[in-house]
């Protein structure tokens, strides 16, 4: 069961899974200048554990979407299997429907801490004093692409359930 998603939607998940590979470059190459400027001159710039970290933030909530998208997560195939297709599709549209509501939570709490951080001018108490707001921004951002592919997901496995249950009643 393939789910049709929109171009544009297609264009944020490829800008999610872009930017994700554009985090894990960024990442290796502020290691690699690390190691080098450490061994060869004896000097740290002193920043790479905090850029690290936004960055593994920053790749770990940009890659949801897409990994939702082509079905990257696990799933209960032992209970699946077991049911009839009609259950199996009502099961996805439900667990498609409790994921979504989740997700909504979480980004909604997540959009209400970053404008908190913004508002009151939190810093990271590092050397680079990295306005909060930036860092948590990308974690909205990516909970948000989810939303969408989810709710594309959810409004799939619906006309599923209703394609399946016309066909039974016919």
């Amino acid at each position: 069961m393939a789910v049709v998603r929109t171009n544009p939607l297609l264009r944020f998940e490829a800008g999610c899974l872009w930017l994700t590979g554009a985090c894990l470059l960024a990442m290796v190459a502020v290691i690699l200048v690390e190691v080098v400027t450490r061994s060869l001159f004896h000097f740290s710039f002193e920043v790479v554990d905090e850029v690290g970290g936004y960055l593994t933030v920053a790749v770990s909530f940009l890659a949801l979407a897409p990994a939702q998208a082509r079905k990257a997560f696990h799933n209960v195939a032992l209970v699946q299997n077991r049911i009839s297709q009609r259950a199996q599709a009502a099961w996805l549209a439900f667990f498609h429907l409790l994921s979504l509501v989740f997700c909504l939570t979480v980004t909604g709490a997540m959009v209400r801490f970053v404008y908190r951080s913004w508002e009151q001018g939190d810093v990271a108490s590092t050397v680079m004093r990295t306005p909060l707001w930036i860092p948590q921004s990308i974690m909205v951002v990516g909970m948000g692409v989810l939303c969408l592919v989810l709710a594309a997901e959810l409004m799939a496995a619906v006309r599923n359930c209703r394609s399946m249950k016309a066909a039974n009643d016919a």
